[in-house]
């Protein structure tokens, strides 16, 4: 990943060149994690960028950020402009955007108050994983991390500081040679992969596990549930163990950086007798027409940025 041929950034409401989009070294999300964040994925539909799901990622943003008392000063019709213009003047139209707000630089302490800042960064790509693991399957591996537990911090809310579990657990992973790290919960069941959720498959049965989990909802989560649905698949929602996933037909992980990724094997157990199977192949080719506007069922998804949108006011109503 790189930013190489990244021109123009958004803070606060304006449009600032990439190599001026920087924050004071008193920044309080600098120093305690304060902030949240999406990760929005836009897609070639007609030749033309359209974002998927924005609505979906603007409202967990706006949640996640009411979780942690943070007041975005700006309405999501404004920040859907942002987007939609700095992807233009960018001229992307396969991209990786990422909002974030984040407490600012007034004063220090773990009690201190801050204004919210309000950024957007968008970039052509996003690799989660290396092409070869993701024709032959990821090689998954048991975290010695935990996730941590609803009742240590919300898990459902996408905050900066959170994710030190997830690059510890992923370092730890890398330096075994595995491609993704699979963290359990202090029930000792799954979670998640470090920044991805997890399936599986058993016959004709999608599987996967909820907020009781500590789990991230994710929004490619909530996409595969309804195009599992969709394809004529049954789907269950539970507990899931570390046991199901080795005895599963197929195991995927899902999220908005990695889409749709099949698993080869758990701590050098096959899972499965191919992968990708052919249930994981099969969602995938749902998920990839849901995201190119090839399903008219799934249009409602697609947020096409226009040449040029209708100013609206910048900020929320006092």
């Amino acid at each position: 990943m790189t930013f190489a041929n990244v021109q123009w950034t958004w803070m606060n409401g304006e449009f600032v060149p990439f190599a001026e989009s920087t924050v004071p070294l008193s920044t309080h999300a600098l120093h305690y994690g304060t902030g949240v964040f999406e990760g929005i994925r836009s897609y070639a539909v007609d030749g033309e960028p359209a974002l998927f799901r924005l609505d979906a990622h603007l409202e967990r943003f706006y949640e996640s950020a009411a979780v942690y008392g943070l007041r975005i000063p700006f309405r999501p019709e404004h920040l859907t402009e942002a987007i939609c213009g700095l992807i233009r003047r960018n001229r992307l139209t396969e991209s990786y955007i990422r909002p974030i707000a984040y407490m600012g630089a007034e004063t220090l302490g773990i009690r201190a108050q801050c204004s919210t800042e309000t950024a957007i960064l968008a970039w052509p790509n996003m690799a989660h994983v290396s092409e070869q693991s993701r024709r032959r399957g990821a090689r998954l591996t048991v975290s010695p991390y935990l996730k941590f537990d609803a009742r240590m911090m919300p898990t459902t809310a996408k905050a900066c500081g959170q994710y030190l579990n997830s690059r510890l657990a992923t370092m730890e992973a890398s330096r075994r040679g595995y491609d993704e790290a699979l963290l359990l919960n202090i029930a000792g069941n799954v979670a998640e992969a470090a920044v991805a959720n997890v399936f599986m498959v058993k016959g004709r049965i999608l599987r996967t596990n909820d907020e009781k989990s500590s789990i991230l909802m994710g929004i490619t989560r909530d996409s595969i549930l309804q195009l599992a649905v969709a394809e004529g698949f049954q789907v269950e929602v539970g507990a899931i163990t570390v046991e199901d996933l080795r005895n599963a037909d197929e195991v995927f992980l899902c999220g908005t950086a990695c889409e749709i990724l099949p698993v080869a094997e758990l701590d050098g157990s096959r899972i499965g007798r191919v992968s990708p199977g052919p249930v994981t192949d099969q969602i995938h080719n749902a998920f990839d027409r849901a995201k190119t506007g090839a399903s008219r069922e799934w249009a409602h998804w697609l947020h096409r940025v226009a040449a040029k949108e209708v100013s609206v006011a910048t900020t929320v109503s006092k």
